[in-house]
């Protein structure tokens, strides 16, 4: 189903998120310690400059649809929103080769159920296939 409203623009995005996480697995892959902390500065700097507001946006569309949305797919976009968080902000525990690896994992199965599953849900409210939702969440008044 072709994106419309809202979603398009937070479906482009996801190609620069999967970028992101196809370098990660490349640099935990090649066990370079340098390489690792060079790709999780790219990383929280993407953080910085895409996800959080991504994520925000996304997240408010949620409370938007919620009454139409099936719960299991809601609680599965909200956990995964919340460990991607940890690995993209710095808040992370793990050594850089396995938060490397857990990023690109998790960016990929996300993006990927976004895709396929939830944003098909998302886009039968009809606010959010309009284009006024998509002005609106993107430049909220302030």
């Amino acid at each position: 189903m072709p994106r419309t409203g809202a979603l398009l623009p937070l479906s482009r995005e996801h190609h620069t998120s999967l970028v992101m996480a196809r370098a990660a697995r490349k640099a935990a892959d090649d066990n370079d310690p340098v390489a690792c902390l060079a790709a999780i500065a790219r990383i929280e700097a993407h953080w910085h400059n895409l996800l959080a507001a991504h994520f925000e946006q996304e997240e408010q569309l949620i409370q938007l649809a919620l009454e139409t949305l099936d719960r299991e797919s809601v609680a599965r976009i909200l956990a995964e929103h919340a460990e991607l968080r940890a690995l993209a902000s710095g808040h992370c525990a793990l050594e850089p080769t396995e938060r490397l690896r857990r990023f690109a994992d998790l960016v990929a199965a996300h993006v990927r159920y976004e895709e396929r599953v939830f944003f098909p849900q998302l886009q039968l409210h009809p606010c959010i296939a309009s284009k006024a939702t998509s002005h609106s969440i993107n430049h909220p008044e302030r």
